[in-house]
């Protein structure tokens, strides 16, 4: 059974005037069910390197379907490319993949495989994919791509990483690409922009589809032909606006010729609406080396968060194992929302224990924790003089909380110990505190009594710490945790006779112990 994904190459189908697809409707099959095959009008295979995936669909219209299969065929191209069969497809001969689709309820999207050209492969060469979609009680379908070896390839050109945008201001990006293939891209360009989470585009162009998720972005379509060795951009800035929260971003678009395969991830259903101003075009531009491939910038702004530090206290007696909460919530107002881009975490904590105890919940790198998620503090050993946390995650928000648990032994009582927890912004993306007062808290210590003079079963280490993320709004993690081990016994001037004369009965009752397992067994057989 084929993976099923969401269904679009209708709508592409329609959208982009793709090739016609005859559905052959018999008698037998009147006012029942029939196939529509989905398939993209051209797919250029470069004279070096890979083809992108072939796109295929196939929708089931009036009913369901059953017995679904699809037979592609390349075998045009045969000595001009070699195939690299993809997904659920099967080979059924050279240049030739039949992909059983089974039962069929709506749409399923096929990836059956890509071409790869061959040394003997000429820029200009051409042949035809084509393919039949069958079924036990609908009647056979056919359709076709042509293929260009050679054609036209469209490469982007980077974005400037913008900085200082204030608060919930609106910035502006210029999409441009040029043709460094060999064929021209006849029939015009598609344009597909997209962004993070924050980031609201402005719907300025009747030419465009926008997304009711601002994250999609939109599509634009452009009939100019883009010749080899061209290069455009559009003749107007594309407008953007920034939530107030929003810290960290990016913009990021592709473009792809017209009729061509089609981006995996695109659904024209997604894009439900026009926009109303005049329609955004392209200019042309001279085309250099900054057009690399990838139509991708970041942008930060102004706003900053306020990260506080989160202690607790350790309270117990000596020679007792106990556990703390510790870490960092952020108190806003700004978001540090920076998914997909190249950071691990938005900034760290530092645990100090204080004077008089030692940190034994501190499992080796990888370890889970008893329960909860995978421990986020090096090193990973116990009894380190401090621990380095992750604040872990990219999508820090204000009211949101990152605590780690440990377990702790009181070694001895210290008057007036104090451990810390300090906050340390990430340096590549920091949050810009504008309150230093708050980024550390203490550790207290309130412990009573001193270590005993050999180790109880209740000073072993804990089970490893868990880390904790906690949701927007959670309360602060700063009561002490529960004491892990049984109390031991009342120490002080009080218990010195009860102890020594215990000690002396021990020693007595061993020395018996002693001679009793020392008597001679009797010999076998006597």
């Amino acid at each position: 059974m084929l993976t099923i994904r969401r269904t679009w190459r209708t709508a592409v189908a329609a959208a982009f005037a793709a090739a016609a697809v005859a559905v052959a409707t018999p008698a037998a099959h009147a006012a029942t069910t029939t196939l529509v095959l989905d398939v993209q009008e051209n797919y250029y295979l470069p004279t070096e390197g890979e083809g992108p995936n072939l796109g295929l669909g196939i929708t089931a219209s009036g009913g369901d379907a059953h017995d679904v299969s699809v037979a592609v065929d390349a075998s045009s191209l045969a000595g001009k490319a070699t195939m690299v069969v993809t997904g659920d497809c099967v080979s059924t001969g050279t240049l030739k993949v039949r992909c059983d689709v089974g039962p069929l309820t709506g749409g399923e999207s096929i990836d059956p495989f890509f071409l790869k050209p061959t040394a003997a492969a000429k820029a200009g060469d051409t042949g035809a994919i084509t393919y039949t979609a069958t079924a036990s009680d609908a009647a056979t379908v056919t359709g076709r791509t042509d293929v260009l070896i050679g054609g036209p390839k469209l490469v982007s050109r980077p974005y400037p990483s913008l900085k200082n945008i204030a608060p919930g201001a609106v910035f502006e990006r210029t999409p441009a690409f040029a043709n460094t293939g060999r064929a021209p891209a006849g029939e015009g360009v598609m344009l597909w922009v997209q962004d993070s989470e924050g980031v609201v585009l402005a719907r300025d162009h009747s030419n465009c589809h926008y997304s009711n998720r601002p994250d999609a972005g939109a599509w634009c379509r452009f009939d100019t032909p883009v010749a080899p060795g061209a290069a455009y951009e559009t003749d107007a800035p594309l407008r953007y606006s920034v939530s107030k929260d929003t810290m960290y971003g990016y913009n990021t678009y592709v473009v792809w010729p017209v009729g061509g395969t089609v981006p995996e991830s695109f659904d024209p259903s997604d894009f439900p609406g026009s926009g109303t101003g005049a329609p955004l075009g392209l200019k042309p531009v001279t085309p250099n080396s900054g057009f690399t491939g990838s139509g991708y910038g970041t942008f930060a702004t102004t706003q900053h968060a306020d990260y506080q530090a989160l202690g607790d206290t350790v309270e117990g007696k000596a020679g007792e194992t106990v556990s703390i909460t510790v870490g960092v919530r952020n108190n806003g107002p700004g978001r540090m929302g920076f998914q997909w881009m190249d950071a691990d975490d938005s900034g760290t904590f530092v645990v100090t224990p204080p004077a008089g105890t030692t940190i034994t919940g501190a499992p080796g790198p990888g370890e889970q924790g008893d329960p909860g998620p995978l421990w986020n503090c090096t090193p990973g050993k116990a009894g380190a003089k401090s621990y380095t946390c992750d604040i872990a995650g990219t999508d820090f928000r204000p009211g949101d909380s990152v605590t780690q648990k440990f377990t702790v032994r009181i070694d001895r009582a210290v008057p007036g110990a104090r451990g810390s927890v300090r906050a340390v912004e990430n340096h590549k993306y920091p949050n810009r505190d504008n309150d230093a007062a708050n980024d550390t808290a203490p550790i207290t210590a309130q412990t009573t009594g001193s270590a005993p003079s050999s180790p109880s079963p209740s000073t072993s280490a804990s089970p490893p710490a868990a880390a904790t993320a906690n949701p927007t709004g959670s309360a602060a993690a700063t009561s002490s945790g529960p004491t892990a081990g049984s109390r031991l016994a009342a120490t002080g001037t009080d218990g010195v006779l009860p102890r020594v004369g215990i000690a002396v009965l021990l020693v007595t009752v061993g020395a018996l112990v002693f001679l009793t397992t020392r008597r001679p067994r009797p010999r076998s057989g006597h």
